[in-house]
């Protein structure tokens, strides 16, 4: 009988067993559960200081149920999170993050979230009230008075009318400035952490130009402009020449710009932009320059002997015999019996830039001899960007380059010796020097060539006299050589 009772109650207590392990756990489990909602263990906020504040304020939440570990903190304002600095199981400190606006604050402890809502925190809008000045042309400067600005310099935004500004200084109330390039007319705007505060109206006067001290002039000439609203950095100075060719500026004021006629300026109104804003005012016509360039040295007046008198007993009179010392030029006639002469006369120190328009351009002779057959000469030019010196080899003329471009002179009669007039001065010759400028070769400075060759009635003449003939250039009376006049535009 008692091993079966033992039978019996084995199962009986094994499941008693059972019930009771059963049991338990789920008492374990209930009160962990009750624990987790457990209000004791949600955090709670009961004040905020400060209750409002701009971008990098320090604020100090007090409640309860919050820890010291740093990294188990979220904080947020209306949704931005915050950088805790300090913490305890009371209080926590964060700063304000950026991009922050006026809202609620919410905070979750490790898994545990604050619940209801926290308190709002209230992010001012800044404000604008007034400026010190209510006007200023580009570069002035400008301080706004107004609240909620950031002593931050770089958490501070500014803009004239939608254009932005440089803030330079701020505090809380001011803020410091300069009217930027392409600033106009409108609002000043406060920009402080995304939000904006909009101030009254601010006047970017215009430019105005009210007359020139010269009306013409020709490339390089002084030009002083008198108007209103410039700029007195001359930086800030923008100054045009008809068809948009900007000049230099070397001086400025608030009523007057000094400036000089650029290379490639023509006749038209000119215009000044100060800060993005353009003033034109009326037509300047440009006018040519004007060189005039002696001959400067014996060796630059030469004749080469083209056409041989085959009576001549002269040894010089040969064929491509150069003469660098000839005491006139000869035109239409033969040389002391040596024949037909070529002439060339190289112009030195020729200021003319590359590319400029040439309108205009002769030599003047002076007469050495009347003469009145019909004479006719072909002016060249030689093809080169600077003209080599003679050095007396001969046929060295004849055997330099030539312009596609010439001139042919019908000389009028020359009446007497020492005349230097209309008569002694050669048709115009611009087309020959335009082509000589144009080449990529030639540089303001250089020297140029003209080549003069006997053609038509002059081409065989045989006789040495009634032609026409010229003084030639000396040191000891250099008024009487030939001189090349040239006007010119950029």
């Amino acid at each position: 009988m008692k091993i079966i009772t033992n039978k019996i109650w084995s199962p009986i207590l094994l499941s008693l067993a059972l019930i009771m392990c059963i049991g338990f756990w789920s008492c374990d489990e209930n009160e962990s559960d009750k624990i987790s909602v457990s209000p004791q263990r949600l955090p709670t906020v009961t004040s905020i200081e400060p209750t409002s504040g701009i971008l990098g304020t320090s604020v100090t939440i007090t409640g309860t149920n919050f820890t010291d570990v740093l990294e188990d903190i979220e904080l947020k304002f209306n949704g931005e999170i915050a950088v805790v600095t300090e913490s305890s199981e009371t209080s926590i400190i964060a700063i304000i993050p950026s991009n922050t606006t006026t809202g609620a604050l919410s905070l979750r402890i490790g898994s545990s979230i604050l619940q209801g809502g926290g308190p709002v925190f209230t992010v001012p809008i800044p404000e604008v009230t007034s400026y010190d000045v209510v006007s200023g042309i580009l570069g002035t400067s400008v301080t706004i008075t107004g609240a909620n600005f950031c002593p931050e310099l770089a958490n501070n935004g500014v803009s004239f009318n939608g254009v932005s500004a440089v803030v330079t200084e701020s505090t809380s109330t001011t803020i410091t400035t300069t009217v930027p390039f392409g600033a106009t007319t409108g609002a000043i705007t406060v920009t402080v952490d995304g939000q904006d505060g909009f101030g009254p109206e601010f006047t970017v006067p215009l430019p105005s130009i009210s007359a020139y001290d010269i009306s013409t002039g020709p490339t390089g000439a002084i030009v002083t402009i008198t108007g209103a609203n410039f700029s007195t950095n001359i930086a800030d100075n923008v100054v045009s020449f008809f068809d948009g060719v900007e000049a230099e500026v070397t001086a400025s004021t608030e009523t007057s710009i000094v400036t000089s006629i650029p290379a490639g300026a023509s006749t038209g109104p000119i215009s000044v932009n100060v800060g993005g804003q353009l003033a034109s005012g009326a037509d300047f016509t440009v006018t040519a320059t004007t060189l005039i360039i002696p001959l400067d040295s014996n060796d630059d007046d030469v004749e080469e002997v083209v056409l041989v008198d085959p009576a001549s007993s002269d040894p010089e009179a040969v064929l491509g015999f150069m003469d660098l010392g000839s005491s006139d030029l000869e035109f239409g006639e033969i040389s002391d019996d040596q024949g037909l002469v070529t002439v060339g006369l190289r112009f030195n120190n020729v200021a003319i830039p590359q590319g400029a328009t040439v309108t205009n351009a002769s030599i003047q002779f002076n007469c050495d001899k009347e003469g009145a057959d019909p004479v006719e000469v072909t002016i060249y030019g030689e093809n080169v960007g600077n003209a080599a010196a003679y050095d007396g080899t001969s046929g060295e003329l004849t055997a330099r380059a030539l312009t596609t471009a010439n001139a042919v002179w019908d000389i009028p009669e020359w009446v007497a010796a020492g005349d230097r007039g209309d008569a002694q001065k050669t048709i115009d010759l611009s087309a020959i020097v335009q082509e000589i400028v144009n080449r990529g070769d030639w540089s303001s400075g250089n020297s140029l060539n003209f080549i003069i060759q006997n053609s038509g009635a002059s081409a065989n003449v045989t006789v040495d006299d009634v032609g026409r003939e010229a003084e030639n250039y000396s040191d000891s009376s250099p008024e009487d050589g030939a001189e090349l006049t040239i006007k010119f535009t950029q």
